[in-house]
């Protein structure tokens, strides 16, 4: 299996992108309570948590559709990345179980994200 890292970590990068918008979003409209204390009781929290999932599965779909092969295992190594990119960035910071959950499905969309991009290379071309 060979993994093409400039793929993965363009994934990557248009996850950060699309997640840092989503923060930012998360910041205006007054949910931040979201990363300190999300509940699974409440709807906002548990859908803002998987749209930051599904971002992942975006930045999966771009190392799938960069990559030569392997797909879902490079869009899985996107969500494997961003993880290891925030257990640097919050060193001694605790993190709250349900944004790691989170983090894991991530990891999931993103493979689904490289099986997609996959799929849709290996397609026949019509016209």
């Amino acid at each position: 299996m060979n993994i093409r890292w400039t793929a993965v970590i363009s994934g990557f990068m248009a996850d950060f992108a699309f997640t840092i918008l989503l923060q930012v979003v998360i910041l205006a409209t007054g949910q931040s309570a979201v990363f300190t204390d999300p509940s699974l009781s409440n709807p906002i929290h548990v859908l803002l948590i998987l749209i930051g999932a599904s971002l992942t599965g975006v930045g999966g779909f771009v190392a799938g559709w960069l990559a030569d092969n392997s797909y879902a295992m490079h869009g899985l190594l996107v969500g494997v990345v961003g993880i290891l990119v925030a257990a640097i960035a919050n060193v001694g910071i605790a993190v709250p179980p349900l944004l790691l959950l989170g983090q894991a499905i991530g990891c999931a969309f993103g493979a689904v994200g490289g099986t997609l991009a996959g799929r849709v290379r290996r397609s026949p071309r019509v016209g």
